[in-house]
């Protein structure tokens, strides 16, 4: 005790909270990129496969966080951003090799039809009908090389 008899003030709590165990588990992780492989949508990482979800499948070349002495946590990632989208779990070979396949979510919901707007020709609003209709890309006519600018 001091010489005044009462004891010290405190001060303020200066401490900072530690982080919880899954963002220190990441912190320690390598971060690679990967090519997705088209067939299976399946990425592999030390001669293992690893199934990537269905609805990342549009993108060629994905970026993965892991740890190389535990593979059990791997996680698909932004590149720009690097937060974690998912996780990813090892593939099934034994269910693979079933034959079965896991249905495929849809990539985006159906476009929209083209309703032509009021005061639209009739002509044109017709063939905008159909061409929604059939669901082609809409046609293309090239410029004439030959002409004058």
């Amino acid at each position: 005790m001091p010489p005044g008899g009462s004891p010290l003030p405190r001060r303020a709590d200066v401490s900072r909270p530690s982080p919880d165990s899954a963002a220190l588990r990441l912190a320690f992780t390598r971060s690679e990129g990967r090519n997705q492989r088209r067939s299976d949508g399946t990425v592999s990482i030390e001669a293992r496969r690893f199934e990537v979800p269905s609805r990342y499948r549009h993108i060629e070349r994905v970026a993965i966080r892991y740890a190389t002495w535990d593979l059990s946590q791997i996680h698909l990632v932004d590149e720009r951003t690097e937060q974690v989208l998912c996780r990813l779990y090892p593939l099934d070979k034994e269910r693979n090799a079933s034959g079965l396949r896991r249905p495929l979510d849809p990539l985006s919901a159906a476009p929209a039809a083209v309703t032509p707007a009021k005061g639209t020709p009739p002509l044109l609003a017709q063939l905008m009908a159909k061409q929604a209709a059939l669901g082609l890309p809409p046609a293309y006519l090239p410029k004439d090389e030959g002409d004058p600018p």
